[in-house]
């Protein structure tokens, strides 16, 4: 690894740190919020087939049309009686059409932009009433994972911190059907980033040697240009984030007969071993020495605290992302 960063550091002298990666003028280009989503975006949603047919479809059309309304009291009146109609119903989406539309609206419900005061309570009711259904039949089919995750990921549609919201969200639940749909979301959002000529194909598990071929692509076609896009590599570095925590960290130390019991035809991807996690962990080693050295610091912070952009990867990377690693293996800092 050593011998990568030296090679960078040609690079990093020719690196103009106040355009080059951390916005002109010295403006943030990293946002740390979710996007969110405006009402015309949730409406659409709730309007999509699934929930918007039969019994809850008449009942809800009037709501929405309410919804849309100016008024922030009535607005938010409105969608508490939208989240009853629908948890009220809740065990009527046993279909993968209406669970999918019950899962859009959950999401839907945890980006859309001036939620209400007192709604929090609500909205994680019904995530937790999606992560309660009886999924046994479809969640460990891949093509029932690629459907759903396509879904979410194209139809809502999410990207950027609206796509590591989401996977957040889904994620923190612990059920197997969110983290294989997470897992498959976050891969698809690092091949956006990380290879944008290559559509997607199929929203898929990947297991730990794919990830590192991936992450190969990102450290040659990307950390290795005199432009950093900073955005970008925070963006995957965020995703990625997300997958060590719902994939590496939750079942690393797991014995493999628990894990193939978990996982069944799915045990292969939650498998890591040493050597493939120490590999990873030079891959963000490298990528932090990297983007230390395109911010223009050595052996000083002061420069970088003049970078936001730059300063709020190192973090991610120094401060989220390693410890937690070398913790995993066992390596003290």
């Amino acid at each position: 690894m050593e011998d990568q960063i030296e090679r960078m550091d040609a690079i990093a002298e020719d690196h103009d740190v106040g355009g080059g990666g951390g916005g002109t003028g010295g403006q943030r280009k990293i946002c740390l919020e979710p996007e969110r989503i405006d009402d015309g975006d949730f409406v659409r949603i709730c309007s999509a087939v699934g929930g918007f047919d039969g019994e809850l479809g008449v009942v809800l059309e009037p709501l929405l049309e309410r919804f849309r309304g100016d008024g922030v009291v009535e607005r938010g009146q409105v969608l508490r009686e939208v989240i009853e109609e629908v948890l009220a119903r809740v065990d009527d989406f046993g279909t993968l059409e209406r669970y999918i539309w019950l899962l859009q609206f959950s999401c839907g419900l945890c980006l859309l932009r001036d939620l209400p005061v007192g709604l929090s309570f609500e909205i994680n009711k019904v995530t937790r009433s999606v992560a309660n259904l009886d999924t046994e039949e479809y969640q460990f089919d891949p093509l029932m994972i690629h459907t759903i995750a396509k879904s979410l990921s194209e139809d809502i549609p999410l990207k950027g911190m609206n796509l590591v919201h989401v996977i957040k969200k889904l994620a923190v639940l612990n059920q197997k059907l969110f983290s294989y749909v997470s897992i498959a979301m976050i891969f698809a959002g690092i091949r956006h980033y990380v290879r944008p000529d290559e559509p997607i194909r199929m929203y898929r598990l990947y297991g730990l040697p794919e990830v590192l071929d991936l992450l190969e692509t990102l450290k040659t076609d990307h950390l290795q240009q005199k432009a950093l896009d900073i955005q970008r590599i925070f963006i995957v570095l965020k995703l990625l984030s997300c997958y060590q925590n719902v994939a590496i960290l939750r079942y690393s130390q797991d014995p493999r007969p628990d894990i193939e019991e978990q996982h069944r035809c799915f045990g292969e991807f939650f498998r890591f071993r040493e050597e493939q996690k120490r590999k990873y962990l030079r891959f963000l080693s490298l990528a932090l020495e990297v983007v230390k050295r395109m911010s223009g610091r050595v052996d000083h912070f002061d420069r970088l605290a003049d970078n936001e952009d730059f300063m709020l990867v190192v973090e991610l990377l120094e401060l989220d992302m390693i410890p937690l690693v070398k913790d995993d293996l066992g390596e003290e800092e």
